[in-house]
């Protein structure tokens, strides 16, 4: 074989074996990631999702992230930083939570612990409720603390519904309700307080089981007005 004919075979062997635009694209394209975000923004994103992939965890939200940065017009440094933080709070919520968690377990968890909580108070959760899900539990915890509920007074709360086996969509209107009582103008604590004793003055015992009588409205409600004592006094 000549040495011509060499060169120009082994240039070619390059030229297949380098990546293309197009690869790189597909790479994009099989994480889920928006392709119109630039090359090294995309291949950053890429590896954290792969990498999370890898570990077990679930890449929606991450995926989600990316997404919701996109449609806030967020720089790429500030997408990258969120979704690497977010991969850090799932990694998190399953050492606390226990490695056999479901995905609705991590994803709640890991909201818990962004808006505030601990990983201590994420095993305080998973501790009371023991083989139940936590999903709806680390929600409402999620809820509580970025009202204003600091974290040990929070899981109390939450610990206190989980004791008295209360069904996981009262425990998500209990969150729901304090964060509408605290937009009212209603302070955290006294409105996780009042609500409270209003899911304790509703239910109702069935054998062993404890349920809570009527919806919640998702709206502040006149305590006084139930029989259940003085509505949480609105900030002036």
């Amino acid at each position: 074989m000549s040495l011509p004919l060499r060169s120009l075979l082994l240039v070619a062997g390059l030229l297949a074996a380098a990546p293309t635009p197009s690869m790189a694209q597909q790479v994009v394209f099989a994480a889920g990631l928006p392709t119109e975000l630039d090359s090294a923004t995309q291949a950053a994103l890429t590896r954290e999702v792969s990498l999370a992939r890898s570990r077990g965890l679930p890449v929606e939200p991450l995926l989600a992230k990316v997404r919701e940065g996109r449609i806030k017009r967020a720089a790429p440094s500030r997408i990258r930083s969120a979704v690497a933080a977010l991969a850090v709070r799932l990694d998190s919520a399953r050492l606390a939570l226990g490695m056999t968690s479901n995905r609705e377990e991590l994803v709640a968890g890991a909201d818990a612990l962004g808006a505030g909580a601990d990983m201590a108070a994420l095993r305080t959760v998973r501790e009371a409720a023991g083989a139940r899900d936590v999903a709806a539990p680390l929600g409402a915890l999620a809820q509580l603390v970025a009202t204003g509920v600091p974290v040990r007074r929070a899981s109390r709360f939450i610990v206190e519904l989980l004791r008295r086996d209360t069904a996981p969509g009262q425990v998500l209107a209990f969150g729901n309700d304090v964060e509408a009582d605290v937009g009212a103008g209603v302070p955290a604590v006294e409105s996780a307080t009042f609500r409270m004793r209003a899911i304790e003055a509703q239910r109702v015992i069935t054998g062993d089981k404890v349920t809570v009588a009527g919806p919640a409205t998702g709206s502040p409600v006149d305590l006084s007005s139930q029989g259940r004592g003085a509505r949480p006094a609105r900030k002036p």
